[in-house]
């Protein structure tokens, strides 16, 4: 096996010339480890030691799969398909507050048009490549123009018809308070003052997170709640409460 060096130019070389490629899934750590066939422990000493090109995002440390690939095969590291089992362990739904945590509170957002907002909104989305973000604007756009997704209230609920292939890991939801309301077209015309954007990984995912924040979106006391544009701790707090009361179909 060729020797995977440590000097800084050599760690800077590999940074440099492996951020250079895309893929369509980020792997994690424990991923990565699974994929090597190596112990967790020994992918995190490669990271403190500059051996494997894996940078930090939001806490986590993360490598596109097709970098890792380009990566063993110069080191001449073989790389292992994940059993079935783990594939659908990367993809449980955890719920609605969790999505949102991924998402973000975006507060004060404006723009003057329903795609101006969306295009504002989209450009503030964590987790997606700049590369990505006019994907997803465009997919939001092609639903809005099928059928509003403004559920009333002063709520709109936007999310793509399909599913991008952006490598998100997890369905998430940004939340956006917009600094004035704006036509959205809605069910009942009342002007939207919260946007809601759902991405998903899986069309089975997606429908479970919508369904469930649908769900959670009947309260008025919560939708009063929201369109007071909490804080974001406050918000994911409240949200958090519900998922540990609430669940569908239950008394």
């Amino acid at each position: 096996m060729k020797k995977i060096g440590t000097s800084p130019a050599r760690q800077w070389r590999t940074a440099v010339r492996y951020q250079e490629f895309g893929a369509a899934v980020e792997l994690t750590i424990e991923q990565v480890a699974q994929r090597l066939n190596m112990p967790v422990e020994t992918v995190q000493r490669w990271i403190r030691q500059g051996k494997i090109p894996m940078q930090r995002h939001r806490g986590e440390y993360t490598i596109r799969s097709e970098m890792l690939e380009r990566w063993a095969d110069e080191y001449k590291l073989k790389i292992h398909a994940p059993p079935p089992a783990a594939l659908k362990a990367e993809f449980v739904f955890d719920g609605v507050a969790a999505a949102m945590r991924r998402g973000g509170i975006v507060p004060n957002l404006d723009a003057g048009t329903r795609e101006a907002f969306l295009q504002a909104a989209v450009a503030r989305i964590p987790n997606i490549d700049p590369q990505e973000r006019p994907i997803v604007l465009e997919r939001l756009i092609e639903r809005e123009r099928l059928a509003s997704t403004g559920i009333g209230h002063g709520i709109a609920l936007p999310h793509p018809r399909t599913q991008p292939e952006i490598g998100l890991l997890r369905p998430q939801i940004t939340t956006c308070f917009l600094a004035r309301p704006i036509d959205f077209d809605a069910i009942d015309q009342r002007p939207v003052s919260v946007l809601m954007i759902l991405l998903g990984v899986s069309t089975k995912l997606h429908l479970s997170l919508l369904s469930r924040l649908s769900f959670y979106l009947r309260d008025r006391t919560f939708r009063d709640f929201l369109l007071s544009a909490p804080a974001a701790e406050t918000l994911l707090s409240r949200v958090d409460q519900m998922e540990a009361e609430k669940e569908p179909g239950s008394a």
